[in-house]
């Protein structure tokens, strides 16, 4: 079995998916995909686009699969410091985080805050350098931020459930998430998740600063539509929502 035959085989048994399934889906024969798995047969470079296609690979994945079928990869390997991903983050500097009224975050694929605009400066303490990579989830779950929300209890059920999600897709939030609760910081979320027979589709965050200054929000994540790279594919941008008017006005009055 080629290299390229033994990537496809392994790909399309990861996600239990039968050779005449992603045949019939690629729109070839079974024949010729066994072909292609064992060998005997090469792919075109407009069979390989299709296979990616249907099976949802990353982009990086799609670069193996050229590279392993002789062909040169149409997908550039780049970091965060790759001159075209800090252009496009500037780009969602200047025209989101500086027009949006309230707080706002550009995160990375592992949620560290590559960017902040000066109301989520103000909002979540953030300082204005930092040595390491801030995280949300460490700044979401700081004692300055926990001792200021109101309803901490409701809301730890919702960074619980966000953070469990992304864990059971990405492993580099599995030990993020079993620090956490070794902690002990979701314990009344996992309490709530054991006794409560449905989850609420909607918990707002509700804050009360030391001068009695409330706020209540929550926030709505974005990201690029038109994505062709792994990198810009796990950026987003978390922006800050207000949910009363009182709010609204306090944020939009942030310095």
């Amino acid at each position: 079995m080629n290299s390229f035959g033994h990537i496809l085989s392994a790909e399309r048994k990861s996600r239990g998916v039968s050779q005449h399934r992603l045949a019939t889906d690629v729109q070839t024969t079974q024949r010729h995909l066994s072909f292609l798995e064992t060998g005997r047969s090469k792919p075109s470079r407009e069979m390989i686009i299709r296979l990616s296609e249907t099976m949802q690979l990353s982009h990086n994945q799609r670069g193996e699969l050229f590279e392993a079928a002789g062909f040169t990869s149409p997908y550039s390997q780049r970091n965060l410091d790759s001159k075209s991903i800090r252009k496009t983050i500037e780009l969602m500097e200047k025209y989101v985080l500086a027009n949006w009224p309230y707080p706002g975050l550009i995160l990375d694929p592992e949620m560290n805050i590559l960017s902040f605009n000066q109301s989520a400066k103000s909002l979540f303490m953030l300082p204005n350098t930092s040595d390491a990579p801030m995280n949300v989830y460490d700044v979401l779950l700081s004692n300055g931020f926990i001792e200021r929300v109101q309803n901490w209890e409701e809301l730890s059920w919702a960074v619980y459930l966000r953070l469990r999600r992304q864990a059971q897709k990405h492993p580099q939030f599995r030990q993020k998430l079993e620090s956490y609760e070794a902690a002990g910081l979701f314990d009344d979320a996992i309490k709530r998740l054991a006794h409560s027979s449905e989850v609420p589709p909607f918990i707002p965050i509700m804050m009360e600063f030391e001068d009695g200054t409330r706020l209540q929000f929550t926030s709505i994540e974005a990201g690029l539509s038109t994505v062709h790279d792994d990198i810009l594919s796990g950026i987003t941008i978390e922006l800050v929502l207000p949910i009363n008017e009182e709010s609204d006005k306090l944020m939009r009055n942030q310095p």
